[in-house]
């Protein structure tokens, strides 16, 4: 077959010259090839470098949410310490006011958690699915209740180890807080408090927490101390032989405070007890648990 040729004529426009060239059909035909061929993978490389640049925005999306993770995971394992730490508070403040309120019994189901390294990740997982912040209100709330519930036991602890409740002395009760009849006048008196009959000498304790606000004699008492245990509670100790405390000292329950004499209007060695609330006398045996027992 003849082969085709074709003629390229190229003029110049400065000095009208030209140059003349010779292609065959089959060199055209090569030319074309390569620049198709050139253009395929031009066109290749481009959507190489897209599919790469798209990869890398997918890839840096990837990083930013793991950061995100990871970040989450450190604020719920710090919240999961916080609220670890409160428990081992409230343990603690149970511990605290069943020791208030002389429990022997341990706490049931109160046993230890670890640290946060103990958290596999499928706990840690399962653990996130909860609100913390939920959790950590109710912790909240629990803690205020508890923290009213110890104060309130601290009260009444204070209170009960204020308020009179043994025998102050050993002996037998003579004369009750009642009318009776006057062992002077012979006439029938009121008698403002017990009167306790045991030997000179016989120890005297102080029956609850208070404050020693008189300590001397007085009158027909003889031999006298007072005691304030506070939340207007008063008692009197009259007719003893000897003190052993001070004005103006603190005593608690089972403290010697003096001992059992015959000093004043007395007839015999005994104890007259009286117990005021709110400067009247009450009867003492109401201060008393139980009579057959003192300190």
């Amino acid at each position: 077959m003849k082969k085709t040729k074709y003629n390229i004529v190229v003029f110049s426009d400065d000095d009208g010259c030209h140059r003349q060239f010779r292609i065959t059909s089959r060199s055209l035909q090569v030319a074309a090839g390569v620049v198709g061929t050139g253009f395929i993978v031009l066109a290749g490389l481009a959507l190489v470098a897209y599919k790469n640049f798209s990869h890398k925005d997918e890839y840096l999306k990837v990083v930013d949410e793991n950061a995100q993770l990871h970040e989450a995971n450190e604020r719920y394992l710090s919240a999961t310490i916080e609220i670890e730490k409160k428990l081992k508070h409230f343990q603690e403040k149970t511990t605290k006011l069943a020791q208030l309120v002389d429990a022997d019994t341990a706490l049931m189901g109160s046993g230890g958690i670890g640290g946060a390294d103990v958290f596999a990740e499928e706990e840690l997982n399962q653990f996130l699915r909860y609100d913390l912040g939920l959790l950590r209100r109710r912790t909240e709330l629990l803690q205020s209740e508890l923290d009213d519930v110890e104060r309130d036991f601290v009260t009444k602890s204070e209170i009960l180890e204020s308020t009179p409740s043994i025998m102050p002395t050993q002996g037998w009760i003579s004369s009750t807080f009642n009318y009776r009849k006057d062992p002077f006048t012979k006439r029938r008196t009121w008698h403002n408090g017990l009167d306790i009959s045991c030997p000179t000498g016989t120890p005297i304790y102080a029956p609850a927490r208070g404050k020693i606000s008189y300590r001397g004699y007085q009158g027909g008492f003889g031999n006298l101390i007072e005691i304030n245990h506070g939340n207007g509670i008063t008692t009197k100790y009259a007719h003893l032989s000897k003190f052993n405390v001070s004005k103006g000292q603190m005593v608690k329950r089972g403290d010697l405070i003096g001992f059992v004499g015959n000093t004043g209007r007395s007839t015999a060695p005994h104890l007259h007890y009286e117990v005021h609330k709110n400067d009247k006398a009450v009867n003492p045996r109401k201060f008393i648990f139980d009579e057959s027992l003192t300190y």
